[in-house]
């Protein structure tokens, strides 16, 4: 039997800012429906884990029995939203054997 924990941080796809000087970056989130989101945050906020990067978000709700989870995301999306549901699949996490 595996425990799965999940991390308030999902996926995203990084590419370079709107500053000259480098300083931000913008990735891009993909919402349960494969809808991307942009933002514009700065560098340190991204977390990279094999070489895959996240987004430290806020969990709101987590739907167990629909495997997705309601977030809050750091700053708005280009598109306006604040919030966006995501899949359990696009949250960093890591499965470890229980006994």
């Amino acid at each position: 039997m595996t425990e799965t924990t999940y991390y308030q941080e999902v996926r995203c796809e990084v590419s370079e800012g709107i500053r000259e000087d480098g300083s931000d970056i913008t990735v891009c989130v993909v919402d349960e429906h494969g809808a991307e989101q942009y933002l514009h945050v700065t560098r340190g906020l991204i977390n990279v884990e094999g070489g895959t990067s996240y987004l430290p978000v806020g969990f709101v709700r987590i739907e167990r029995e629909g495997r997705r989870v309601l977030v809050e995301l750091p700053c708005e999306a280009d598109s306006g939203a604040n919030r966006i549901w995501v899949k359990f699949e696009a949250l960093r996490h890591r499965e470890r054997a229980v006994s």
